[in-house]
């Protein structure tokens, strides 16, 4: 058998596969899977959706009805619910994408259109703590981001790890000091010791993620937001709320989207509730 053969056989059973895949709804299946679990893993919290559907023909994967459990304590059950979730893909879905990785393999990036959230409906309360559970979850997803992808997040990261090892932050001071006394050193003109550190600093931005993903739009239709509050109950609706792209250029670890989704979502959150506070 040539190399021509070998070729075509694969590419038929890549072919083969992938349909007995979509006949048998399993990329369904991974696509529900990867935003509950996703979700579950950044906020610490159940998270909940009925169903997703990817269309071949429009490129389009509806989500229905997702909800994110509040804070073990609070009176409602939700911190926030969706009805609609739509990814539109862009006219060109995918491209490549070369990464630096060890292996040498080409990473590919996903190009999204658009990620529109229908009526979206999220509860703001007051936690034991005295801050509020949109806050508390929007820095608890913060930190897990930073662990996970301290490249992308210095100076929280950074922060984390001061209060990781206290003792060793008079060292990190003092080394911050002498560096500051010494003679400016002359910058590098070596063209390829610039390539490699860029090269470098790529690979720790990318990773070793075979897939990411790059979102150009994001839209919340309408967002209901009820906050309770000494007693009171607060409910604000805002239509037509964009946040704004994800993951310019080289885009986002396919892992790493949901937890970037509910942060961006969060905070717009607390934005609100400080406004409405004041």
């Amino acid at each position: 058998m040539n190399k021509l053969a070998l070729l075509a056989f694969a590419l038929l059973l890549f072919l083969s596969t992938l349909l007995w895949y979509l006949a048998n709804g399993s990329l369904n299946d991974y696509l529900k899977s990867q935003v509950i679990l996703q979700s579950h893993y950044y906020s610490e919290q159940q998270a909940q959706l009925k169903s997703a559907n990817f269309s071949m023909d429009t490129g389009i994967t509806q989500f229905n009805h997702f909800s994110l459990g509040n804070i073990s304590g609070l009176t409602q059950p939700y911190v926030l619910t969706v009805d609609t979730i739509s990814v539109q893909l862009a006219k060109i879905p995918s491209r490549p994408l070369n990464s630096p990785s060890i292996s040498k393999k080409t990473t590919t990036v996903v190009n999204v259109e658009l990620l529109h959230l229908g009526h979206l409906t999220a509860w703001s309360e007051v936690t034991p703590r005295g801050s509020s559970n949109v806050v508390e979850l929007f820095n608890r997803i913060k930190i897990k981001l930073a662990t996970d992808y301290p490249a992308l997040y210095p100076q929280v990261s950074a922060k984390l790890y001061a209060q990781k090892y206290p003792e060793r932050s008079e060292e990190l001071a003092l080394a911050a000091r002498d560096n500051k006394l010494r003679p400016e050193i002359k910058a590098e003109t070596n063209q390829a010791i610039i390539a490699s550190k860029k090269a470098k600093q790529k690979k720790r931005l990318l990773g070793k993620a075979l897939t990411r993903v790059k979102i150009n739009n994001v839209i919340i239709e309408q967002l209901t937001f009820i906050i309770l509050k000494d007693g009171e109950t607060l409910t604000k609706v805002f239509n037509n709320i964009s946040l704004g792209s994800f993951g310019e250029g080289e885009g986002l670890d396919s892992n790493q989207l949901g937890g970037e989704i509910l942060k961006q979502l969060l905070h717009k959150l607390v934005e609100l509730e400080s406004v409405t506070n004041q």
